[in-house]
């Protein structure tokens, strides 16, 4: 096996490819145009072609394996042992241009990976003991403050506590237009502060980075086959013997082993090896172009037969960046020690408004310590040990998990500003005693209307699952062009939701998608068909769970998404038709006595090159 990879490694790199495309285009020019007599430069261009299917062959052999690599240098062997030049010369040519092609598509996701980790700085600016210390990005340790200077790239992923900048994140999400960030604010590593210095203390470093977590993604993308690429795979086992067969029973038929040798010639099936990968690549190249990751060949396969979009709405749908609206603090609580214990206990909170509240605490207190204990009460908010003090925050339904109450005073007060639709109202809590409340908004997305839209024309049908109260969802869901909408739901009644949506939807023969960004989407993530998590301002374990990751956080790219997987899965399609229409053709002809073998390897040569043109089609941008 090492002599094996030894001369893999020495006549399978693109010079190889291309040097043999030149000799043999100049052998076959001159012995077609300038009536050249002499074959040997066809053979020694055919022969040293001829190297690689051969070892390819040979190993799948030695494994006891019958690939496509079999078939191909089977049909190469059939016009060498004829002792035919040109014949062997229009196969060699084909399977070079195939393999080079094939190198390309695979080169591709390395070459983005490569280029996304290029742009992660190689050392870090660290405040440290009241000055500043240049650092290599392995010593870079998460709580760690870091300054981002004009110009630089941000080393891993943070949150500024001092300063603002205009950010560019192109290299993240393809959007080339700077984004405003300012205090409570997370930035990326790789993305660019164009204008402002700011600080950001390390939450994510290492392989726990965007940039890196990114990187991982597109390779798994790029490894991951679609169940119509691996159908590619195992084709030459069973359409081997097949073809076998059939020449044979030509051959005892016609008795002449020159149709037998067209027939093999034409029955070729490199282009279905090498044009349905390439379509796949080329739309998940597409995808990745538009700032979206889509997690191999599979997961695009699955999102051209959804016919069903679930949104979670805050963060989804919404924004997610909720405004304090009105703060009303009980009597004998100090302001700044009230946002110090909200903010200590949201400081790893993955919901957003609790990233809302701590933004918000941070106006008053930037280094705020981690709290001693902290706990998420599914579907009602967080309880936290703050020092010696019990914090708890939420809305209504903390209050009967918690064994909490408020006065009635409070309690109408409470009831009063609920009663309005743009508005969400948390209660905190400190030793059990009433200690505020917070009224924040949220906004829907500027594209989320249009969006859903898009949507609708494309025949999806669109649902909203959601947590908040049935007067809030149905005034987002009104807005936006949702018609069903299912609100109150636990993370747990999300599932079952979700789970009567998917045996519905399988019923028909088609799939669901799931939209969401939080921690607690991620289970629903996971159940469902396709999980697209909004990815810059997602969880990580959302963006783990998920099979698309949209890294510019904007909606329109989901219909644009389910419009590139359909076109994508309609390419592959039309790949198999051409590959049989043409096959069908080509053995028409040589039964009829029409093509030799070596028009037959021409013809076959020709016609390979329309399923790779089709999948090319891709490439293009719109």
């Amino acid at each position: 096996m090492q002599f094996y990879q030894a001369l893999r490694s020495l006549f399978s790199s693109p010079r190889r490819e291309l040097l043999t495309g030149i000799v043999l285009l100049f052998a076959l020019g001159e012995h077609y145009f300038f009536g050249g007599k002499n074959d040997t430069f066809i053979w020694l261009g055919a022969l040293f072609g001829a190297i690689v299917p051969a070892l390819e062959a040979l190993r799948s052999l030695w494994a006891q394996r019958i690939t496509i690599e079999v078939f191909n240098f089977g049909a190469l062997l059939v016009p060498l042992v004829l002792g035919d030049a040109t014949s062997t010369a229009f196969i060699t040519l084909m399977l070079t241009v195939a393999s080079f092609l094939d190198w390309r598509t695979q080169s591709r996701a390395s070459n983005a990976v490569e280029e996304l980790l290029r742009l992660k700085p190689t050392q870090a600016i660290r405040e440290h003991g009241g000055g500043l210390e240049t650092i290599r990005m392995d010593e870079v340790r998460e709580g760690d403050v870091l300054v981002v200077e004009r110009g630089e790239r941000v080393p891993v992923d943070g949150i500024i506590i001092f300063g603002d900048a205009l950010i560019n994140e192109s290299s993240l999400t393809g959007e080339s237009k700077p984004i405003s960030k300012m205090l409570g604010d997370n930035v990326y590593s790789g993305t660019l502060s164009e204008i402002g210095v700011i600080k950001i203390r390390a939450t994510k470093v290492g392989k726990d980075s965007t940039i890196e977590r990114m990187a991982a993604l597109i390779g798994e993308a790029s490894k991951n086959k679609s169940p119509i690429e691996r159908v590619a795979d195992r084709f030459a086992s069973i359409f081997l013997p097949v073809v076998v067969f059939s020449g044979i029973v030509i051959y005892l038929i016609t008795h002449n082993v020159v149709i037998m040798a067209s027939f093999f010639l034409i029955i070729c099936a490199d282009e279905v090896a090498v044009a349905v990968p390439l379509a796949m690549a080329a739309g998940l190249g597409r995808a990745a172009a538009r700032g979206v990751i889509i997690k191999g060949g599979e997961r695009m396969n699955v999102l051209a037969k959804v016919d069903t979009i679930v949104f979670d709405k805050t963060g989804t749908l919404t924004y997610g960046n909720f405004n304090m609206e009105r703060v009303f603090l009980a009597p004998g609580v100090d302001v700044e020690y009230f946002w110090k214990v909200v903010g200590v206990a949201e400081k790893f909170s993955e919901h957003p408004v609790g990233r809302a509240l701590f933004k918000e605490a941070l106006k008053y207190e930037e280094a705020l310590p981690d709290p001693l204990h902290m706990e998420v009460v599914s579907g009602a908010g967080v309880r936290a040990q703050v020092d010696t003090d019990e914090v708890v925050i939420g809305g209504k339904e903390i209050l009967h998990t918690s064994g909490l109450k408020l006065s009635l005073e409070m309690a109408d007060r409470f009831a009063e500003a609920a009663r309005d639709d743009a508005k969400t109202v948390v209660l905190v809590f400190i030793n059990k005693a009433y200690a505020g409340m917070v009224e924040i908004a949220d906004i829907p997305r500027v594209e989320a209307r249009e969006s859903i839209a898009r949507l609708h024309a494309l025949g999806v049908e669109t649902v909203m699952l959601t947590g908040d109260t049935a007067s809030v969802a149905a005034k987002v869901a009104l807005g936006l062009g949702i018609t069903d909408v299912r609100a109150g739901v636990t993370p747990e009644g999300k599932m079952r939701e979700l789970e009567t949506l998917i045996d519905a939807a399988r019923a028909r023969g088609k799939c669901v998608a799931m939209v969401g960004d939080g921690i607690n989407d991620a289970p629903a993530l996971a159940l469902a068909d396709v999980g697209i998590a909004m990815g810059s301002g997602g969880t990580a374990v959302a963006v783990e769970a998920a099979d698309v990751v949209i890294l510019t956080d904007e909606l329109d790219r989901i219909p644009e998404m389910l419009e590139l997987s359909r076109k994508t899965a309609s390419v592959i399609y039309i790949n198999l038709v051409l590959w049989v229409v043409n096959n069908g053709v080509g053995v028409s002809l040589v039964l009829l006595g029409i093509l030799g073998p070596a028009a037959a390897a021409f013809y076959n040569f020709a016609t390979d090159f329309l399923p790779l043109l089709n999948s090319v089609r891709l490439f293009r941008k719109k």
